[in-house]
């Protein structure tokens, strides 16, 4: 599993309660590396996407830096608030939704966790 996997799962639980273009616009954001994908017009769907994939990849490498240092896997609830803290969040998403995607990707993180 890599964070684009973790993101791209992330988005399909995500898709039918936050927005259902997120799964296509996690997948335009994810082959388009850094550029930003034109086909989505609206501007939240572009800022949950590129939410999703930036927590899939910090909840990534918080889970391996954490892992390096201890033995046991990190707890969910020592990701989430590392995340709260260090992830950017646009201005047009709200704390609940932020909140959601911690949730869910930090979920999906622990069902099949990065290898070591």
């Amino acid at each position: 599993m890599s964070s684009d996997d973790l993101a791209r799962r992330a988005a399909l639980r995500l898709g039918n309660e936050l927005d259902r273009n997120l799964p296509a616009a996690v997948e335009a954001h994810i082959q388009a590396g850094d550029a930003v994908p034109k086909r989505f017009d609206a501007g939240t769907t572009i800022a949950l996407a590129a939410l999703i994939i930036s927590a899939a990849q910090l909840a990534w490498d918080i889970h391996r830096d954490l892992k390096k240092d201890s033995k046991p896997a990190p707890a969910p609830e020592v990701i989430a608030r590392r995340m709260r803290l260090e992830l950017n969040v646009a201005e047009e998403i709200d704390v609940g939704h932020r909140e959601r995607v911690i949730t869910v990707v930090v979920d999906e993180l622990m069902k099949q966790p990065p290898a070591a």
